[in-house]
């Protein structure tokens, strides 16, 4: 099998299609994940009294989030820049690369903003 030779084919390969599923997506789950799972973890936390569990995740968070980042960057650069009304493959990748650069940096820093308080008050303020 032979390798694609421009830049339409090798967007439209599978692999390429879930890396930019993951770029558009991967921050914002990252996101959601980390309010889900700090939320049931902040009892456990406040019980051992360390917050050591709550770094963790919102470290793990936080290089996923950075990880759709760059992914969807790196898309963005190998598909090239198109016309903003230009129709077809590349435009909508280019799109999809875009919003998932986008997408990544407002997760970080809502990911950041949420591992605030847990530096200042720790896991059991407030119980």
């Amino acid at each position: 099998m032979t390798a694609p030779t421009n830049t339409s084919e090798r967007v439209v390969r599978p692999r390429t299609s879930l890396a930019l599923w993951f770029a558009a997506l991967g921050g914002p789950a990252a996101g959601l994940a980390n309010v889900i799972i700090a939320y049931a973890t902040v009892d456990r936390a406040c019980v051992n009294d360390s917050s050591i569990v709550l770094h963790v995740l919102a470290i793990l968070f936080l290089v996923v989030a950075v990880g759709a980042g760059v992914v969807g960057w790196r898309l963005r650069e190998r598909i090239g820049e198109r016309e903003p009304t230009a129709g077809g493959l590349l435009a909508r990748s280019h799109f999809l690369a875009t919003i998932g650069v986008l997408a990544s940096a407002t997760a970080f820093f809502g990911l950041l903003l949420q591992w605030i308080p847990i530096f200042f008050l720790g896991a059991c303020h407030g119980s």
